[in-house]
């Protein structure tokens, strides 16, 4: 039996690297009694760090942070000052106020005031859904800045993100600190968990929307009634009456549907995070439908906000199934080019290599590359992440999650059985 380690807070586990997996804490670990416990034989890696973080965040990381905080910081000043001006001025403030609601300036302002600001604060909590949001916050402001919608204070802003991406995913220690050996672990795919809180923001501004317009024509349904009611013996009180009727009309038929579509991003919100994976995949489907008329859509309308729109598009449906995490969060095979890809990416820096203690592993094995966060261990080499009473035999472990006698989960490196959920993460092979 392997030995089990629990979490000193919550006393859940396991714990690994020093971080609990049931709530996501930096926790030492404490073994437990009884039959499931038992004396890890294999001795502490050679050469790699202490269980648990680094002491030190990377100097590059820090500057990354402060440019997301200081980005953030403009794009508030922005969105004060276009509510402020109508404020200021003491004629025609209604002109004013619709002049800069129609601009795309107060709606980037608030935008990305919280998404850098968030972004920020749980970046220097080491979350990797925090690094995920930055990049596409990176390359959504980019197109943004591109097609001429932003002013300068938030174009200063999205090249601060830009720059703070480039550091996120390129620079080695940067790296390491969100996918490295002793990164803190996560519940579940980072890019689907992007396209769900997308799904979430686009589901609150449809019921905003439907809001507005059931109230909009309820109004103008009534003031119809009334005009016609109070106007009978004229006709111009009649034809405005009428005319007033199939305005509300029109109205309330787009309220039903923003409502219909709200409706349909939540149940695409809470559908993708459902396991068996069978559950899930009609919500990618139907995730990936909604991008690719989004995108047509912005295609056809071709003005400024046809590249934002585009981009939109792509990282919703390049986020559901592309990348290899995503894929086997709904049973698919990784991609072969995605894993090259990424080994590429990988090797611009160092990374640590997780090596057993001498007489605990066969002659001539290679290390596991830690920063492959897909790898698992090789043929007989035990994973140092995890007690174990003995040593694994080889061939229980293989680097192909889809190929061996025993399958692994392509998300922790768990064995398990064909057709059965990772007891670990979740995820289903």
């Amino acid at each position: 039996m392997g030995g089990m380690q629990q979490c000193r807070q919550c006393g859940g586990g396991p714990v690994e690297g020093g971080w609990c997996r049931s709530c996501g804490m930096p926790a030492p670990p404490v073994p437990t009694s009884g039959p499931a416990a038992a004396p890890a034989t294999l001795a502490a890696p050679v050469g790699a760090r202490p269980a648990g973080r680094a002491q030190a965040m990377p100097v590059l990381l820090w500057a990354a942070i402060g440019a997301l905080a200081l980005g953030g910081v403009l794009c508030l000043t922005t969105l004060i000052g276009s509510l402020s001006t109508a404020d200021a001025l003491s004629t025609d403030q209604l002109a004013v106020l619709a002049s800069a609601a129609g601009t795309a300036s107060p709606g980037f302002g608030l935008v990305g005031t919280v998404w850098l600001g968030l972004a920020a604060a749980f970046l220097a909590l080491g979350s990797r859904p925090a690094r995920a949001f930055t990049v596409v916050g990176a390359a959504l402001g980019l197109c943004a800045l591109v097609s001429g919608l932003l002013v300068v204070p938030l174009a200063a802003a999205a090249l601060l993100t830009v720059g703070a991406a480039v550091v996120l995913a390129l620079v080695p220690d940067a790296r390491e600190w969100f996918v490295g050996p002793y990164a803190r672990p996560v519940r579940g795919p980072v890019s689907v968990l992007l396209v769900r809180t997308g799904s979430l923001g686009a589901a609150i501004g449809w019921i905003l929307a439907a809001v507005v317009l059931g109230v909009v024509g309820l109004a103008a349904l009534a003031g119809g009634l009334v005009t016609a009611s109070v106007g009978a013996e004229s006709e111009l009180g009649t034809a405005l009456g009428e005319v007033l009727g199939v305005i509300g009309g029109f109205v309330l038929v787009a309220a039903v549907f923003c409502a219909g579509l709200a409706a349909l991003q939540l149940w695409v919100f809470s559908a993708l995070a459902r396991t068996p994976p069978r559950s899930g995949r009609g919500a990618r489907v139907t995730a990936t439908v909604l991008a690719g008329l989004a995108g047509l859509g912005a295609l056809l309308a071709w003005d400024r906000w046809t590249l934002f729109g585009l981009a939109v598009a792509a990282v919703v449906v390049g986020a559901l199934w592309i990348p290899d995490d995503a894929r086997a969060h709904f049973g698919d095979a990784p991609l072969p080019v995605v894993r090259r890809l990424l080994d590429r990416v990988h090797a611009l820096g160092p990374a640590p290599a997780r090596t057993a203690a001498p007489g605990t592993a066969p002659a001539g094995t290679a290390p596991v590359p830690a920063h492959a966060w897909y790898a698992t261990p090789a043929d007989g080499l035990p994973d140092p992440t995890r007690a174990s009473a003995a040593p694994e035999p080889a061939g229980a472990w293989s680097r192909d999650p889809m190929s061996g006698p025993e399958q692994v989960c392509a998300l922790c490196g768990t064995p398990l059985t064909p057709g059965s959920a990772c007891g670990t993460c979740g995820a289903r092979r």
